[in-house]
């Protein structure tokens, strides 16, 4: 996984998540997302799994009308006109966030790093944006 950024979208591997959003019709790789995360919550979910989820959960936080100040144009467009997310989505989004920021590669992958405040205040943003 190619990382420039703490940031949702600063990775190659949300970037091409959302390259394969862009061209779908429906929210399936939205769920595919969410659910290999939620597969996962007993152990440590994987880095890019964890990547993909937080761009995932960013599209739920816009859908639901709370994007990021940074959210991607891709992302705008694509929940433009949309009826509100289900809130099963709603309730498993917030899951996945806590998994990823409780406990996951990801997690300990930015712990290593110098950006691991600014990850960790990012995620606790989209949570908080995850429970309007």
């Amino acid at each position: 996984m190619s990382v420039w950024g703490p940031g949702s979208f600063e990775n190659d591997d949300a970037l091409d998540w959302m390259a394969e959003l862009a061209d779908s019709d429906d929210d399936n790789p939205i769920i595919d997302a969410l659910n290999t995360v939620i597969d996962q919550a007993d152990e440590s979910p994987e880095a890019p799994d964890c990547a993909v989820a937080i761009a995932a959960l960013e599209v739920v936080a816009a859908w639901m009308g709370e994007p990021s100040d940074d959210c991607p144009e891709e992302v705008e467009a694509w929940v433009e006109g949309r009826p509100a997310p289900p809130a099963t989505m709603i309730s498993q989004a917030r899951y996945v966030t806590e998994a990823i920021s409780e406990n996951s590669e990801l997690k300990d992958l930015w712990k290593e790093s110098d950006e691991f405040e600014t990850w960790q205040t990012s995620v606790n943003d989209l949570l908080g944006r995850l429970l309007y």
